[in-house]
């Protein structure tokens, strides 16, 4: 009985170790909270720690009502590790397409294969209304289609990982409220005259 035990602690053990060293895609904001008319940029990140891949593509989708998409742009060391006729967009070969809440066909990869965690670059949005904007990502099903690993040259089991950002109305500076209060004042006392 004592044998079967370790086993089992053993092969659960095994079972969490590869399940945290799974590949992952995240989405990481810049900043949590931006205001309605300003910027915001997410980094595209990759963890191909474990297990290098040979690439593959995603797709991202977001609130439209509340956010624009503006552009995508590769981090530039990055850039210098994967092979521009394998990415998309880069050396004019593809452009991601985007309509209103997805950008699809952000790809990349390296027949040498990529490992390791990085910053694969930055997306870049405008604030339209306020409220909780969601991002997500997935596998693309396209032309960069799943990772594939380096060394099985099979698809790649990858954990994608969203996120989300607080959109607020553009306050009004204190200067504003001071002249606002002012303007109502002189109103009222014009009124009682």
């Amino acid at each position: 009985m004592g044998i079967k035990t370790i086993v089992s602690g053993t092969l659960l053990g095994l079972s969490i170790t590869s399940m945290a060293q799974a590949a992952s895609v995240s989405l990481t904001p810049q900043t949590n909270s931006i205001a309605v008319g300003d910027n915001i940029s997410i980094d595209l990140m990759v963890d191909f720690s474990s297990e290098p891949t040979l690439g593959g593509g995603i797709d991202v989708f977001y609130d439209s009502s509340r956010l624009d998409f503006v552009s995508f742009t590769f981090d530039s060391s990055f850039e210098s590790l994967i092979d521009p006729f394998m990415s998309c967009p880069s050396a004019g070969i593809c452009d991601p397409i985007s309509s209103a809440g997805s950008i699809e066909n952000i790809a990349f990869g390296n027949f040498g294969g990529i490992g390791g965690t990085f910053l694969v670059g930055t997306f870049t949005f405008d604030a339209l209304s306020s409220g909780q904007a969601l991002f997500s990502t997935q596998a693309n099903t396209t032309l960069g289609g799943p990772f594939v690993s380096s060394t099985t040259f099979e698809p790649m089991s990858v954990t994608y990982n969203g996120t989300s950002i607080a959109i607020t109305e553009v306050p009004l500076p204190a200067a504003g409220w001071m002249f606002l209060t002012a303007l109502t004042g002189i109103c009222v006392s014009k009124r009682k005259k």
